[in-house]
């Protein structure tokens, strides 16, 4: 296997395309040198890719191969030059031609021997009803012997060349010499759009290069969990719905809410059994040893706001005031009013709660008070919404400026029974 062939050279016909092996017939050849080649259809002119004694593996066998006539000359590339553009030239009246004898597909390039005597149509297209008539048109009409060879779609892009949506020119008429197998399920692979647009070349067909990195992206699923993964964490048991190989993050569902877990925790915060997806996870670390080993970032906890919540229907009443006392009581002192607060119907008025039970009962967190019916009128003892409790000295409140309003219009039951007094 390991049989060296210091006789054999490669060359390549024309550019990006295969490479086939002759012998050197004794001759000294470097890289980039222009030879003559012995072919079935005739003399050729090709490249020197691989030099003799840089073949150190026998993979060809013990087949016979076609021997290298001689180095390339001047005249040789001049006349190969004048072939090209001949046939460049004959190529329309060979599509007029192709039209006649009703040969499906078109005639995409033309290529002369090097003896001048064989000439080749790149015909592009998959059926091939009629070549037999087109053949003989063409033959009769160049003087030569005519010959066809259907292209695919690739072969046509590589051919024609081109650039392609990355800017650069197409990987099949620069240096691939291969097409690769390519699939949709590359594109799903690596989280691609799954539009033809994205994802298509100019041959129709998908882009080579999704072929360039499938081996990376096996490589890199192999260390994160698959979809649908059961995961432990320190906060329960979760499930994979979302991968980000590039980025190696990893989204979780854990007990209805998504949690995004970075590199740095895959394997130690995080821990799933690589052999099943529904297999048992194992255990994780507590959340107390997470946040111990910094692995954690402790949950920032709010200071609980305590506000007392005043129920009319619920406040204690005090005795031996009735509307007429606390009317009187208004009409002799109107700007020493306690509680900073307004009644006109005399309803009960809210206790606030002494300081030492607040004290005493343990935070609750944030308290909304509860609107009556009678604040909703706008005649009951407290508006909607949180507010604080009652001063025992007096407060200054809307309910003043309210009663200052009353006054200076003078429209009001409590102006007018100040004034009466």
């Amino acid at each position: 296997m390991t049989d060296p062939r210091p006789n054999v050279v490669g060359v390549r016909f024309r550019n990006a395309g295969a490479i086939e092996y002759f012998h050197s017939a004794g001759m000294r050849l470097e890289v980039g040198e222009s030879v003559l080649v012995e072919t079935n259809s005739g003399p050729e002119l090709a490249r020197v890719v691989i030099a003799p004694d840089q073949i150190v593996v026998n993979e060809l066998g013990s087949e016979n191969l076609h021997p290298i006539l001689r180095l390339a000359t001047d005249d040789d590339l001049r006349h190969a030059d004048d072939l090209a553009t001949r046939a460049q030239e004959l190529l329309t009246e060979a599509r007029e031609l192709a039209a006649d004898a009703d040969l499906q597909g078109r005639v995409d390039r033309a290529d002369f021997a090097l003896d001048g005597e064989r000439l080749t149509f790149l015909v592009s297209g998959e059926d091939r009803p009629n070549q037999r008539e087109f053949v003989r048109r063409a033959s009769e009409a160049f003087g030569v012997r005519a010959s066809v060879r259907y292209l695919g779609a690739r072969d046509r892009a590589k051919l024609a060349g081109g650039y392609g949506i990355c800017g650069r020119e197409l990987c099949c008429s620069n240096w691939l010499t291969t097409f690769p197998s390519v699939s949709i399920r590359h594109a799903k692979d690596q989280e691609l759009p799954l539009n033809p647009e994205k994802i298509s070349g100019l041959c129709g067909r998908l882009l080579c290069c999704l072929s360039y990195e499938e081996e990376g992206y096996k490589e890199m699923r192999k260390s994160l969990p698959k979809m649908g993964q059961r995961c432990s964490t320190p906060t329960g048991e979760g499930k994979v719905v979302s991968l980000n190989v590039l980025k190696r993050q990893v989204t979780l569902n854990v007990d209805g809410e998504r949690i995004e877990v970075g590199d740095r925790d895959l394997g130690l915060v995080v821990r799933w059994d690589p052999s099943s997806k529904s297999a048992e996870p194992p255990p994780s670390m507590t959340r107390a040893e997470a946040i111990e080993q910094g692995l954690m970032e402790p949950e920032p906890e709010e200071e609980p706001v305590a506000v007392s919540v005043a129920m009319p229907e619920a406040a204690p009443i005090e005795l031996g005031r009735g509307p007429d006392e606390s009317a009187g009581r208004g009409r002799g002192r109107p700007g020493k009013r306690r509680g900073g607060r307004g009644r006109q119907g005399g309803g009960p008025r809210p206790d606030p709660s002494p300081p030492e039970r607040k004290a005493s009962e343990p935070p609750k967190g944030r308290v909304f008070r509860r609107a009556s019916s009678e604040s909703q009128s706008g005649t009951g003892a407290d508006g909607p919404g949180p507010q604080p409790p009652p001063a025992a000295d007096g407060q200054q409140g809307k309910a003043p400026r309210r009663r200052n309003r009353r006054r200076r219009g003078g429209g009001s039951e409590s102006g007018s029974g100040g004034a009466g007094s």
